[in-house]
């Protein structure tokens, strides 16, 4: 199912020990582009984590946020790091005697305190309590991609419609540009008749040359082979958009082939009225290419 790059889930499970959050956040990427932040005290699970968004999410940047709040009772001792504490209170000092010598020392060992790893809940966790833990954090992880993933895919589907109208658009707007496509050469061949006879006023008109240029301007300007190879391309814009997985490459390289298409109409679109139209199929082309950036 098509799938948007851009999406949201969040996870949470809770027990004595506390409640796990996990939270997941994207936005358009070329690659696969996964970011944690995490507790330390899940830091050596980050690599199950990875492997197990990874075999679900193919493209995108990925914020994953983690918060744990401990049960209070479940805590075993207050720690203080006198080491960090010490670092930070050398610096403060150093900016207070600058910047703001008024500064109290409660105020300033207030601050210290709030800083991270000065003091803070101690919590080993046991050999016989990891895989609890990993447990929990994986039933809020789980919980989170699926709600991340049923929002791209709602959003995917969303684009896939936009997608379909504008191929419709297109097509409609080829038929059009097949019905103007003869009128080209025959605007040329007025063109080139009444030059050559304003220049020529009193000399008869060499057809062979006359026919042979016309035949030179129609081979130029001839863009049947652009609008079957334009069918052809959007054709196959619709088979891919039916595919499983991430189609979202595919779907940049066919539209990057129907731009092209679209350009070289426009270039050989030597006619006002053609022109125009060509323009309506390039706008197209361009608002499908704009979307195909947000598909995975």
């Amino acid at each position: 199912m098509i799938r948007s790059m851009t999406g949201y889930g969040k996870g949470v499970f809770e027990d004595a020990s506390g409640k796990i959050s996990v939270e997941m956040r994207a936005v358009n990427n070329k690659f696969c582009e996964m970011n944690f932040r995490l507790p330390r005290l899940f830091n050596p699970f980050e690599d199950r984590l990875r492997k197990s968004f990874n075999s679900q999410v193919s493209r995108g940047r990925v914020d994953v946020y983690i918060s744990f709040t401990a049960n209070p009772d479940g805590a075993d001792t207050i720690r203080y790091n006198p080491q960090i504490a010490g670092a930070y209170h050398e610096i403060l000092k150093q900016i207070s005697e600058e910047f703001a010598p008024e500064v109290s020392h409660s105020t300033m060992m207030n601050l210290i305190a709030r800083f991270p790893d000065v003091v803070e809940i101690d919590r080993e966790t046991p050999d016989d309590k990891v895989d609890g833990l990993w447990n929990g954090l994986k039933a809020a992880a789980d919980e989170a991609l699926v709600k991340f993933i049923n929002m791209r895919e709602i959003e995917g589907q969303a684009l896939k419609a936009d997608f379909l109208g504008r191929v419709d658009n297109m097509d409609k707007i080829l038929k059009v540009i097949e019905t103007h496509a003869p009128k080209v050469v025959e605007h040329q061949r007025e063109r080139l008749k009444k030059r050559m006879e304003e220049a020529l006023a009193t000399v008869a008109i060499d057809e062979a040359r006359f026919l042979n240029e016309v035949a030179h301007f129609a081979d130029k300007t001839d863009i049947n082979e652009e609008i079957t190879r334009m069918k052809s391309h959007m054709a196959q814009f619709a088979d891919v958009l039916e595919e499983e997985g991430a189609i979202g490459r595919k779907l940049d390289f066919v539209t990057q082939e129907m731009a092209r298409e679209a350009n070289t109409m426009g270039s050989k679109a030597n006619y006002a009225d053609l022109s125009k139209i060509v323009i309506e199929l390039k706008s197209e082309v361009e608002k499908i290419r704009e979307q195909v950036q947000n598909i995975e």
